[in-house]
């Protein structure tokens, strides 16, 4: 019972520490590309004649996150598997008969937990031009597929507009994306204004995010701490109820520690402003 409590508090402790895939600031070449922009689900259909029928192919594909569950209404044969990032699915269309699916998995997430990984070719210091997102996928008939998606940095082009199906061969989904999402961020970038081409005074973010990090460091360590020391007291103290609170004698007089300093401060300030006399 101890030994489960135990585990159960450190993976609370340990989750505070992961993140997923954060579109944001995904990092490439040790660059940060801001790829949120992109961050909605995209369909891509093709159509292929093959007489008398006719054969269309659709890749949905969400960049940033798994795709979300489709509705009931939707035959759970003919839906994608949950955690897919891209999915395939191929329909048969022919004159008077109903569509028919005949062909439908995930080329890009297995899981809730697969993320996407992201490969360049730099030298140096040099921001890519272009790179690749690449996630594996589901394996049919003993072939695994797998997408990759290389983005192409453009900043004529616009972010709504679609990827381009290279070719499906050999299990791999080939996209190419020219979008200005694609392009690096740095000292001295800009991203397009959203308010009209109007220019924003500097809002300091660098402070912000300092100060921001720090107390998100702040946050974490005092989780573990208190993780820690409650799992401390729990096992090997044999503690329970309040005593559990780590170094709880020192928490308790912590409040009056606090106003005695308060107080030494203050009295220390208003001697000075006399002169350096205090009244007796």
């Amino acid at each position: 019972m101890r030994s489960s409590l135990a585990l159960g508090l450190l993976a609370s402790a340990l989750t505070l520490t992961v993140s997923a895939f954060d579109c944001k600031k995904a990092q490439v070449a040790g660059h940060i590309y801001d790829l949120s922009p992109l961050a909605r689900e995209i369909t891509l259909d093709s159509n292929t004649t093959t007489p008398p029928t006719v054969t269309g192919t659709r890749y949905v594909l969400n960049p940033c996150a798994p795709l979300k569950a489709e509705p009931d209404s939707v035959p759970a044969i003919d839906r994608c598997p949950d955690g897919a990032w891209v999915c395939r699915s191929v329909t048969n269309y022919k004159k008077d008969e109903k569509p028919r699916v005949t062909e439908v998995n995930s080329v890009a997430g297995k899981s809730s937990k697969d993320e996407p990984v992201l490969e360049a070719k730099a030298s140096g210091s040099e921001k890519p031009a272009e790179f690749h997102w690449i996630l594996k996928g589901a394996e049919v008939e003993k072939v695994a597929w797998s997408t990759d998606i290389k983005f192409v940095c453009n900043k004529s082009a616009k972010d709504l507009d679609l990827p381009t199906v290279v070719g499906f061969k050999d299990g791999v989904l080939s996209l190419e994306w020219a979008v200005p999402a694609a392009c690096a961020l740095g000292a001295g970038d800009e991203k397009p204004p959203s308010d009209g081409g109007k220019e924003k005074e500097p809002s300091g973010s660098s402070g912000g995010g300092f100060f921001s990090t720090m107390f998100s460091l702040f946050v974490v360590v005092s989780a573990l701490y208190l993780v820690l020391g409650v799992m401390y007291n729990y096992l090997i103290v044999r503690a329970t109820g309040l005593d559990l609170i780590p170094n709880r004698a020192f928490w308790r007089e912590f409040p009056y520690l606090c106003s005695d300093f308060a107080q030494h401060v203050w009295s220390m300030v208003s001697g000075r402003r006399r002169g350096g006399y205090s009244v007796v």
